[in-house]
């Protein structure tokens, strides 16, 4: 019954098949896939930049050795020694603050990343599953229509039917063997998506989903999923580290704007007679005239206010993503629920009805085909709104934002 076909999932039954579960397929993902690993050492090198900020101004310290008089002599002979530091007050501080707020960011990043990731994986093992259906459905086609076409072979032979009759159902039957093939090479260019995700192609095309496109999953109210958005999207808490970012970076370079006190101390000894020591200590404070231009600081200002606004904005997308994602799912539900099994059934028993009567001669063979075609249109479009329900479930979740749960058996 293909009724019962879109109930469950058809499986491959190639020996060389190799069935593999939502939840271990999530499992490989997040342990396998490359790009996934590069963006985790993202976090890893603000971490380190994080830690590169604690680091104090270096002294510095210089030998110098002169000879003021003819070489011969030997006179005015010394070697100083010098050490020097540079003091900035609060620089160190609000670098440590900036490097981690941009740690923060890292982390936020990585974690919008990870919606869309987690939802396109997902999306591609339903795609898998959907064109698993589809093949099965076309398998049945064909078989269908092989049968049709073997038993016209024996009746042509007999001379029951005419040989115009024969060819035709050759000729679906060739159309059904087309459209198989074809089927059978989405399902593997699926199979080979799935096995990308999971970081390794090697026997991609042989990989098997065993799941469903049946979800029981019910929408809560709208209100619901806008504030748990509101309160768990990365992107809102991106905009937001993005924010501390800037503010972070005003304060450190109005730290870097601050007077600085540089201190030296060095010691003179002089070689020749007579011998004797000179020690100097001194401070230098900097004439910052530089900060009387008051560029930098305003464009400080206005790259904080900015991501302010960028923080209201991404309020703004959130809430609309949410409307639209509920709205699409909607719409899905009610499109599987203009489908019934027990319209599917009553579809098949139609087509059963119209096979008997074409092979006892009572009507031709395009009456039946037609009949075929219908039956097979409306199941391709079952499937599709099977499919369109579960992909707009994950377009939901994505839109919340909160971790990926689907309720593929």
């Amino acid at each position: 019954m293909k009724a019962i076909l879109f109930i469950l999932a058809f499986i491959a039954t190639t020996a060389t098949a190799q069935e593999i579960s939502y939840g271990e397929y999530m499992q490989k993902v997040m342990e396998g896939n490359v790009a996934l690993t590069a963006r985790k050492l993202d976090i890893e090198i603000a971490e380190a930049r994080a830690k590169a900020s604690k680091v104090f101004n270096d002294p510095t310290i210089g030998v110098t050795y002169s000879n003021n008089e003819d070489w011969s002599k030997g006179l005015g002979q010394s070697i100083e020694v010098e050490l020097s530091r540079t003091f900035t007050f609060g620089v160190r501080k609000s670098r440590m603050n900036m490097a981690d707020s941009e740690r923060r960011l890292a982390v936020a990043l990585f974690e919008e990343y990870m919606r869309n990731f987690r939802a396109d994986a997902t999306l591609a093992y339903l795609e898998h599953i959907k064109a698993n259906m589809l093949l099965a459905l076309s398998k049945e086609v064909l078989d269908d229509l092989e049968e049709i076409a073997g038993n016209d072979s024996l009746r042509f032979a007999l001379g029951d039917i005419a040989e115009s009759a024969w060819l035709e159902s050759r000729m679906a039957m060739g159309i059904a063997r087309n459209a198989t093939l074809e089927a059978e090479a989405a399902l593997g260019n699926t199979a080979i998506k799935m096995g990308y995700y999971m970081g390794n192609l090697n026997g991609a095309e042989q990989l098997r989903g065993n799941g469903t496109l049946e979800i029981s999953e019910q929408a809560a109210p709208l209100e619901k999923y806008i504030d748990n958005a509101l309160e768990h999207r990365a992107d809102i808490v991106v905009a937001l580290s993005r924010a501390d970012v800037a503010q972070a970076m005003q304060k450190f370079n109005k730290a870097q704007r601050r007077p600085e006190l540089g201190a030296v101390i060095g010691a003179t000894y002089n070689i020749a007679d007579p011998n004797f020591t000179t020690i100097k200590a001194g401070v230098a404070v900097p004439l910052k005239f530089s900060n009387l231009n008051k560029g930098a600081r305003i464009a400080d200002e206005i790259l904080t206010r900015q991501a302010n606004i960028d923080v209201e904005e991404a309020r703004m997308v959130v809430k609309a993503d949410v409307m639209q994602a509920y709205n699409n799912f909607c719409y899905a539900v009610k499109q599987t629920e203009t489908f019934s099994e027990k319209m599917l059934g009553d579809m098949r028993t139609v087509v059963e009805g119209k096979k008997k009567a074409y092979e006892i001669g009572e009507i031709p063979f395009i009456d039946y085909l037609i009949v075929e075609r219908d039956e097979n249109e409306m199941c391709r479009q079952y499937i599709e709104a099977l499919f369109g329900k579960a992909a707009a479930w994950v377009e939901l979740q994505r839109s919340v934002g909160i971790e990926l749960k689907f309720g593929a058996n």
